[in-house]
């Protein structure tokens, strides 16, 4: 049959990227301390195409129940490091910078 499509539903199969296709990781930063940095730099051969953070546990306040006030005062790409993302939190100890890098 000449223009005839065949559409298949394959859910929770693990599949190798066809040859030449783009693959992404994550790589995590170290986890930092109130208002200190954490970056994440993409390993060589790679592109850094995202970013974002990782808060880590949250510790509430036992007598009142309340999460801490927590700022992220830094989330983006380094501005002297390539293929780096940083990120800067306060009020949370254990903030992790997140890059998402391309590889293909």
């Amino acid at each position: 049959m000449a223009g005839a499509l065949l559409v298949t539903a394959t859910y929770g199969l693990a599949t190798a990227p066809p040859v030449g296709a783009a693959t992404t990781t994550v790589v995590s930063g170290e986890p930092a301390a109130s208002g200190t940095l954490s970056s994440a730099t993409c390993p060589q051969n790679t592109l850094l195409i995202a970013g974002g953070f990782d808060l880590g546990p949250v510790q509430v306040d036992a007598g009142t129940g309340a999460a801490p006030s927590v700022l992220v005062s830094r989330n983006a790409p380094s501005a002297d490091q390539s293929n780096t993302w940083e990120v800067v939190a306060v009020g949370v100890d254990g903030a992790k910078a997140l890059a998402l890098c391309e590889t293909g």
